[in-house]
């Protein structure tokens, strides 16, 4: 389907929305340009950016990390994507909020030529604002950009979730419908791997105050692979990490130098350290 007819299909639920919903412009959220889609809410100006996430055995792309980067419509001043989370009057409007920025990264990764996995982040609010059916309004959403749960990892910070239960419900029902998982800032605030092993994470991203901390990170990294978990760094944390051995025992790098320095011949064995340190 071309950009504009399925930026057309995209907008046209949102034409019977609320007025307050209007007011912030959710009417008509999705704006391409360019063969770039754009999200407008409240003057604010919401667009995509991607960061390459790599095997760090193999030295291939496992896939890509969406983050979001927030401007003023008409001033194009730089804001925090936190900002821009503050501003929905109601659970219902922050939910709707948190799946159409997802669903903008989900659009402007469809004409990458290299994509591999998408990870997109899910709030801690929206989890804990859904009380049933998580991940089907969304895989509603995406299979008319032509992309299927199977090739997204929902990416959850843990730590915002207090109601231990309801999260182990929704990452189950998150995981019937295709979705990888993926638990962000593990270690931030505890080490609870009686809440992951419920949650059987595919990812594990650690969190830097935890490889900044005098913990014992070989064991914990061994605890995370038995779950079994892949364990995931950003590019800027391993030069904490190369003064410990557990830099080999990293499997995913989110880094954020070009892809092109990235996708090199896989390298041999004794070559990881090497692979890593050339991401960082």
């Amino acid at each position: 389907m071309p950009l504009c007819d399925l930026i057309h299909t995209l907008n046209a639920p949102f034409r019977k929305l609320p007025g307050h919903y209007v007011q912030k412009g959710l009417d008509q959220p999705f704006v391409a340009v360019d063969g770039r889609v754009f999200l407008h809410y409240a003057n604010i100006r919401l667009e995509s950016a991607f960061l390459p996430v790599i095997d760090t055995r193999s030295g291939q792309l496992h896939g890509h990390a969406a983050t979001l980067l927030a401007f003023g419509l008409s001033n194009r001043l730089p804001m925090t994507p936190e900002a821009v989370f503050v501003l929905p009057s109601d659970d219902e409007e922050f939910v709707h909020l948190d799946r159409l920025v997802r669903t903008l990264h989900a659009l402007n990764y469809l004409p990458r030529p290299i994509r591999g996995n998408l990870l997109l982040e899910v709030h801690p609010r929206h989890v804990l604002s859904v009380p049933a059916d998580h991940g089907l309004a969304f895989e509603e959403i995406l299979r008319p950009c032509g992309l299927f749960p199977e090739q997204i990892t929902l990416v959850i910070n843990t730590d915002g979730i207090e109601d231990s239960a309801h999260l182990i419900r929704a990452v189950a029902s998150y995981r019937s419908r295709g979705y990888a998982i993926a638990v962000d800032h593990f270690g931030g605030r505890a080490l609870d791997f009686g809440v992951l092993r419920e949650l059987r994470p595919d990812i594990v991203k650690l969190d830097q105050q935890l490889i900044a901390s005098a913990r014992p990170l070989d064991r914990i990294i061994n605890c995370l692979h038995q779950l079994p978990a892949k364990v995931m760094i950003k590019g800027g944390d391993t030069a904490r990490l190369r003064k410990f051995a557990q830099v080999s025992q990293i499997d995913l790098l989110q880094a954020h130098a070009p892809a092109r320095r990235l996708l090199q011949a896989v390298p041999k064995p004794g070559d990881a350290n090497e692979q890593i340190r050339n991401a960082a």
